[in-house]
């Protein structure tokens, strides 16, 4: 029970794990006090990732279970953990929604970052539920907030972590793709996928793209992209082999999952690497063990929380500056399909996880 003279604010909540859409729903709660080195921000928009989406059907928490770590789980200690040492927990619902988004910090707990952000626009990286910023205010550690320029738009403020941090990581860090070699990337007109072939404009790599159909393959080709594969009615291994020249992709991204992934390691040169950080098919990986083998290829999977929780503050640092650049330079821009307000959540993601959709889905939640 809510005690009399309480302010209430709306939150994005899900009650439970369920692949229903229309289950979202937005409660009154209180507003938050920021806790020491904890910033208030009062929310602006965000966007609506697939990750979110799997945040409320329980896809994390499905695929934690299956790891080692929380294997022997016990009554006393039940917990399904992101991490070895089990200082992270992966959390169950009831919890709020929302990964990132960006606001106008208008409290500190204390600390000489919280104090310096108030009164600034920041784009933040809540990292999701329990407490995530699809709210009127959300808290937020000072560290995982950037004051973004006036010049740059909600829209593309809002979006300035995820999914830049995510393609610059992979390309430059994981994969460390050289210039002058090929890199593959699937649902390459995502957002993601977007971003990978202007930084391979800018780096002096080249990309092939994999899409389903035309729908995007205009776009793709006016941003850079070496070469367009439409899956519709090409095959693509033999398409890679010709633009190859038999010889393969040194490098590949895959955030589809299924069957393409065991098509994407055919496509792998010798010693190529396959980066693995998305399931959208929603269906496992299955290939001949041969097709690994024979190439030397690896297969690494990637999750951005867990990679940045393995860096020092100041590795991290750099990689804000970097990211902070390249979005200057229009290398992360996304387009955008849809803007929905916050009473039309359970919209937005529908709009969101609709196949063939093609722009990222925003949430307006407040204006300046």
């Amino acid at each position: 029970m809510i005690e009399p003279g309480v302010i209430l604010m709306k939150a994005v909540r899900v009650q439970a794990f369920t692949q229903r859409p229309d289950d979202i729903g937005i409660d009154e709660v209180p507003l938050p006090e920021p806790a020491h080195g904890q910033i208030r921000v009062r929310m602006l928009m965000c966007p609506v990732h697939p990750s979110d989406f799997h945040f409320v059907r329980g896809i994390y928490y499905q695929a934690l279970e299956r790891v080692i770590w929380n294997q022997g789980r016990t009554a006393a200690d039940p917990r399904v953990c992101f991490d070895p040492g089990r200082s992270n927990e992966c959390p169950v619902p009831p919890y709020t929604l929302g990964a990132e988004g960006v606001g106008i910090v208008d409290a500190s707990g204390g600390g000489l970052l919280a104090k310096h952000l108030v009164g600034k626009r920041v784009a933040v990286g809540g990292g999701g539920p329990p407490n995530g910023v699809w709210q009127e205010f959300a808290i937020v550690n000072a560290r995982r907030a950037v004051a973004v320029p006036d010049s740059l738009p909600d829209e593309q403020a809002a979006m300035y972590l995820a999914n830049p941090i995510s393609a610059y990581v992979m390309v430059k860090e994981v994969l460390k793709v050289p210039r002058n070699s090929w890199l593959l990337v699937t649902a390459a007109g995502s957002a993601l996928g977007k971003s990978v072939v202007r930084i391979g404009k800018r780096e002096g790599f080249r990309t092939i793209c994999v899409v389903r159909s035309s729908a995007n393959t205009a776009e793709l080709a006016s941003l850079g992209a070496d070469a367009v594969v439409e899956t519709d009615h090409v095959d693509l291994v033999t398409e890679v082999a010709r633009l190859t020249g038999g010889q393969g992709v040194r490098s590949a991204l895959d955030c589809v999952g299924g069957s393409l992934t065991g098509q994407v390691l055919r496509c792998l040169g010798l010693n190529g690497q396959l980066v693995v950080y998305g399931t959208l098919a929603d269906a496992p990986i299955e290939f001949p063990a041969r097709d690994l083998m024979m190439p030397l290829a690896q297969v690494t999977g990637f999750y951005l929380g867990n990679w940045m929780a393995q860096q020092s503050p100041l590795r991290l640092l750099r990689l804000l500056h970097a990211v902070k650049r390249l979005t200057a330079e229009g290398v992360f821009e996304t387009d955008v399909s849809g803007t929905y307000p916050l009473e039309q959540v359970s919209a937005a993601v529908a709009a969101s996880i609709k196949p063939g959709r093609t722009g990222k889905v925003m949430l307006r939640i407040g204006t300046r």
